[in-house]
């Protein structure tokens, strides 16, 4: 499953470091003890401290830094379908590319109601292979879609100034990718979190679940992806300035609560996530980070707009 998380920047290497990922791995290369170095570093800078007016300076200044390398700026994080984009990309490709569409879709609706949606994917694929649709036409499919140019504005502006942009879908890192990069984001999204996808040597496209062992217990999350878990790791990397989660589906809602005060929860209004967002509320179980209802893309554009 971890063949599924694409990631766009690699090339930006970033040693662990207590409080964060420090952007400054030569501080910490000499030992190759990351942790023994930065508190080394530490102590150097303590002992700074006690030689007088220009230590004291000195201190100062290098506190400066070590905040500034461990802080990890801003995390975006978006679900793709009906929230990224307009429509469900698994859905649209079956309406407009089988010639049995109504049976495959109802076949999808019935994996979904058993918690498969998965798996069922993978036959929908394997039934549009059957009928003679190839791996170009489901491109083009794909990169027919358009995402809002209020949100792609907002994306490539986040990227601009070091916000870290990141998916996380229950779709397939394959038609994400192409849609993404048809639409001039590929340099903009950092990550590509979903059920991974390939194509066979016979042309057919296999999609797979993400998770593969079981969730904690009190989960409510599909089996083939707990977006809690992966804000879990996520969160872990370091520490955010500041943490947006924009999404739509019941599958957001694990994510959506590991969001930290101080960050901002995107829900489409009167969709699942909306809904049990306000149920926990009601409940006394609020998510700690303030909820904000969006009503389409365009209006999910300017949200994003207003946010920094």
């Amino acid at each position: 499953g971890k063949t599924a998380d694409l990631d766009r920047t690699s090339n930006r290497t970033r040693s662990r470091c207590r409080g964060g990922y420090l952007r400054f791995p030569s501080l910490c290369k000499q030992s190759g003890k990351t942790r023994h170095s930065c508190l080394s570093i530490r102590k150097r800078v303590v002992k700074l401290a006690r030689t007088g007016a220009v230590g004291r300076w000195l201190f100062a200044l290098l506190s400066l830094v070590v905040v500034m390398a461990s802080a990890q700026g801003h995390l975006v994080v978006f679900d793709f379908d009906h929230t990224m984009i307009g429509c469900n990309s698994d859905t649209w490709v079956v309406e407009k590319l089988s010639k049995h569409k109504e049976q495959i879709l109802g076949q999808l609706t019935r994996a979904g109601e058993k918690n498969a949606w998965t798996a069922g994917m993978d036959e929908a694929m394997a039934a549009l292979h059957d009928e003679g649709v190839t791996v170009h036409d489901i491109r083009e499919c794909m990169e027919a879609i358009s995402i809002d140019q209020g949100i792609k504005d907002a994306i490539k502006r986040f990227s601009s100034r070091g916000s870290d942009v990141r998916v996380l879908s229950d779709a397939n890192t394959l038609f994400i990718d192409w849609i993404i990069q048809a639409n001039g984001l590929g340099d903009s999204v950092s990550k590509i979190l979903s059920n991974p996808a390939h194509v066979q040597s016979n042309g057919q496209v296999r999609v797979r679940p993400f998770h593969t062992d079981p969730h904690h217990p009190s989960s409510s999350s599909p089996p083939n992806l707990c977006k809690g878990r992966v804000m879990d790791e996520w969160l872990d990397q370091g520490t955010w300035d500041k943490v947006v989660y924009c999404g739509d589906g019941g599958g957001d809602f694990e994510g959506c609560i590991r969001v930290p005060a101080g960050g901002v929860i995107l829900a489409r209004d009167g969709w699942t996530l909306h809904k049990k967002l306000l149920n926990a509320t009601e409940a006394g179980n609020p998510p700690f980070a303030t909820i904000q209802p969006w009503t389409d893309q365009q209006d999910l554009g300017r949200h994003l707009d207003a946010l920094w």
